[in-house]
């Protein structure tokens, strides 16, 4: 709601401004993608001022020497720099603006040894750093798209070899994660899909990994809900009777009041607390078709989250004892619940209206 963005601007502006965090996930890339989207949604060039003011820090700090990851490093500045030149808030070369960072992310992806497939220190970060730049498709294709090519190909095929005996760990979750591993490489998986790059080799993996998705039940009521999610994106991609049997399972499996119980009410971020869970079972309710089971109570919980923190004015209260008063980025600051309402406008107080973001 208006109300509520601008009022997360307001105290972004008094606090957050002063970190030297550059990065995507929790710094200044992060804070000046969510100014840029408010300038825009409220027609306001002051915001934009402040939104290039946090870019030009951006800049000005970064070098080579910083990591390489998506959550704090280049990959993820990368993938905010993609974002504001592809959505027009920005303007130049990105070959040539990110060349550095592509060199970097070369070198990471072919020396070093990864452990690990999450989205801020592992393959999936920087698969969704190869897809944004793939994504801008300048004609002829230049020497940066022809590397990035084989990028992503060796990215996906080092994702097949460590996912695959990480499966069994679809149990072990105990708190909501809106970074979950599983379901984010998936959907990362359904982005690199739809580039028609190496569409035969991740057909493969889906098949490949059935049986794991079928054997292993997670253990969280809601990540039941997100893996169903992540399965039927998969599934309009690639049509799969099984995958899709399974996200139906996975839906009657899931307990609603026990799913409630899951939601931390106290963290007003997206990654771990109560926007973030109520911005999974929105999503749920519109993309999972309503004959699966139990789709009807995916808004009611969904509502009946929100009715908690809800004003009677009809806006979610932004209570100052949630706010994390070290962190105002995307993942656990207010910039991400902030983001949240400029792209699904009422998500977090009832009130949205079934439209999808016009841009990625």
């Amino acid at each position: 709601m208006e109300q509520q963005t601008i009022q997360i601007a307001k105290i972004i502006e008094q606090n957050g401004l002063t970190g030297t965090d550059q990065g995507l996930i929790h710094g200044n890339t992060g804070l000046c993608i969510f100014f840029y989207r408010l300038s825009q949604q409220k027609n306001n060039p002051e915001y934009e001022k402040l939104a290039d003011a946090l870019l030009d820090k951006a800049f000005a700090n970064l070098t080579t020497s910083a990591s390489a990851d998506f959550e704090n490093g280049l990959a993820g500045v990368g993938w905010g720099i993609e974002y504001l030149v592809q959505n027009r808030f920005a303007e130049g070369n990105t070959d040539e603006i990110l060349e550095e960072v592509d060199n970097k992310v070369f070198k990471v992806l072919n020396e070093e040894n990864h452990t690990s497939f999450d989205l801020g220190n592992g393959l999936t970060g920087y698969l969704f750093y190869l897809i944004s730049r793939l994504k801008n498709k300048a004609e002829p294709r230049s020497m940066a798209q022809r590397i990035n090519r084989e990028l992503l190909i060796l990215t996906i095929n080092k994702m097949d070899e460590l996912a695959t005996a990480q499966f069994p760990t679809l149990v072990k979750e105990m708190q909501f994660d809106l970074f979950w591993r599983f379901p984010v490489m998936l959907y990362g998986l359904t982005e690199a899909f739809k580039l028609n790059i190496y569409n035969s080799k991740i057909g493969c993996m889906v098949r490949q990994w059935l049986p794991y998705f079928e054997a292993y039940l997670p253990s969280l009521h809601i990540n039941r809900i997100f893996l169903a999610v992540a399965l039927k994106r998969i599934c309009s991609q690639m049509p799969e009777s099984r995958l899709e049997k399974q996200g139906r399972i996975l839906l009657f499996a899931t307990d609603f009041e026990i799913l409630k119980t899951e939601i931390d009410h106290s963290l007003l971020n997206i990654r771990f607390g109560w926007p973030g869970a109520a911005w999974l079972l929105n999503r749920a309710s519109e993309e999972i078709p309503t004959d699966w089971p139990n789709h009807h109570l995916i808004g009611q919980t969904y509502h009946e989250i929100i009715e908690i923190h809800v004003n009677h004015q009809g806006n979610f209260v932004i209570d100052n004892q949630q706010v994390n008063g070290t962190q105002y980025g995307l993942s656990l600051g207010l910039a991400g619940v902030g983001f949240l309402e400029i792209l699904w406008p009422g998500v977090l107080s009832g009130n949205f209206a079934n439209e999808t973001p016009g841009d990625d």
